[in-house]
């Protein structure tokens, strides 16, 4: 088990306050939602939103730092309920 001291711990929580975070959450609001299914492209866009944020979470310095405190990517740890 790696160390984990105070740094380590306040570079992981930094994704959780992460902008990428916030705009994946605003994927699920109702608003959105609805334009996506009136246009037939929700999922298409869910998809593309999806593949951005590991892209950005891969390449974040923050990221082996979340790893050693959760055991997990962030996009693994923060997951959205699957679409129908």
């Amino acid at each position: 088990m790696p160390l984990i001291t105070e740094n380590t711990r306040k570079k992981a929580d930094k994704c959780k306050e992460c902008a990428i975070m916030r705009v994946r959450n605003i994927d699920k609001s109702s608003v959105l939602k609805e334009m996506g299914k009136a246009l037939d492209m929700y999922d298409e866009a869910s998809m593309a939103m999806e593949a951005v944020m590991r892209v950005s979470c891969n390449s974040c310095p923050n990221v082996d730092d979340f790893v050693k405190v959760y055991g997990m990517k962030p996009y693994e740890y923060f997951i959205v309920e699957k679409r129908k």
